[in-house]
């Protein structure tokens, strides 16, 4: 862009198989469709071994004790740690009234200063609508800003017109990515990316440069824009501790209903081995071992499967604003 001023004038994108594939393993995918592929990879990966004889699984073998000991022991403390997570995330919702209304008014706060500059009566409770809202009235704040410098003498400097230009089309870009009604998770993808924080800078920049040769009212549109785009990057925060919260709560509830099962698994399985044979009969012994292990390894994969999720939303929301850690950009990858 020219004179040094530049925008990101689109939210990041997703391309290629394997980034899509990886996107969907961390991020965008069914927490429990995830887990599910997990299980089911580490079911086939034992079978196969099995059944060529590379591990070591019938009487006699180490499994009887692993089943009996080791894998209950390990059941028991995962299902721990979950409970464990679940004490964290109540002590996040409970808070005494001054507290309470702390949090209630910073909320009013980010939705009055969207209201406002939207020209709106009141703003969406949904968050995907929200995140629309905002977007609408970055783009329109824009096309105010490239309106109230085109005062036809052809002296504004060109980097106004290709900041408007960038700053609208990156309005426009969150609108066409936005599914109403859908999850907070999905929200939040959206503005994942760093852009937010290179407008903010862009802002910033052009207002120094060249804010004494604007129009009154091209000011008050920057001004505006600045404000939303600060908007931007604290929603992007709220909604971050909101998709955690709710991540947190359904991992402890799924890893206690998947817990229970693991370790009637892992009894089950310790009970199939006797002395000198087992129960089942010998060819089906790797089909029974690799499924009652699966079973078993199930609450671990969920529990995988929502910290990659955590994980990957934590790194790239360390900032809240315009900084942009290493972490955070997408060559740090």
């Amino acid at each position: 862009m020219s004179d040094g001023v530049q925008t990101a004038s689109s939210v990041r994108s997703i391309d290629g198989v394997g980034d899509r594939a990886m996107h969907w393993l961390v991020l965008g995918g069914n927490r429990i469709a995830v887990s599910a592929l997990l299980v089911g990879a580490v079911v086939a990966v034992f079978f196969v071994l099995t059944r060529a004889g590379a591990l070591a699984i019938g009487p006699g073998s180490a499994a009887a004790s692993a089943f009996s000991s080791g894998l209950i022991a390990g059941t028991v403390t995962l299902v721990t740690i979950s409970l464990s997570i679940n004490q964290l995330i109540l002590s996040r919702v409970f808070g005494s009234p001054n507290e309470l209304f702390d949090q209630l008014n910073g909320t009013r706060d980010l939705r009055r200063r969207v209201r406002e500059h939207a020209g709106e009566s009141a703003v969406p409770n949904d968050p995907a609508e929200f995140l629309d809202l905002v977007a609408e009235t970055l783009t329109d704040r824009a096309n105010r800003l490239q309106s109230a410098c085109d005062d036809g003498s052809g002296d504004q400097p060109p980097a106004v017109a290709d900041y408007a230009a960038g700053i609208a089309a990156y309005g426009e870009s969150i609108s066409a990515k936005i599914e109403s009604q859908t999850a907070i998770v999905n929200v939040l993808e959206v503005i994942l990316g760093t852009e937010y924080a290179k407008n903010m800078t862009a802002t910033e920049q052009l207002r120094n440069e060249y804010g004494g040769r604007l129009p009154v009212e091209a000011e008050r549109e920057l001004d505006a824009i600045g404000d939303i785009l600060g908007a931007v990057a604290v929603t992007r925060q709220f909604f971050k501790t909101l998709s955690l919260q709710q991540d947190f709560a359904r991992l402890s509830r799924v890893v206690a209903y998947s817990g229970l099962v693991a370790l009637a698994a892992s009894i089950a399985m310790a009970l199939v081995y006797r002395p000198d044979s087992v129960t089942v009969p010998a060819g089906s012994l790797p089909l029974v071992f690799s499924l009652g292990l699966g079973v078993i390894v199930t609450p671990l994969a969920v529990f995988i499967a929502y910290v990659f999720r955590a994980a990957t939303i934590a790194r790239h929301t360390v900032s809240v604003g315009p900084f942009v850690p290493p972490a955070e950009r997408p060559d740090a990858e």
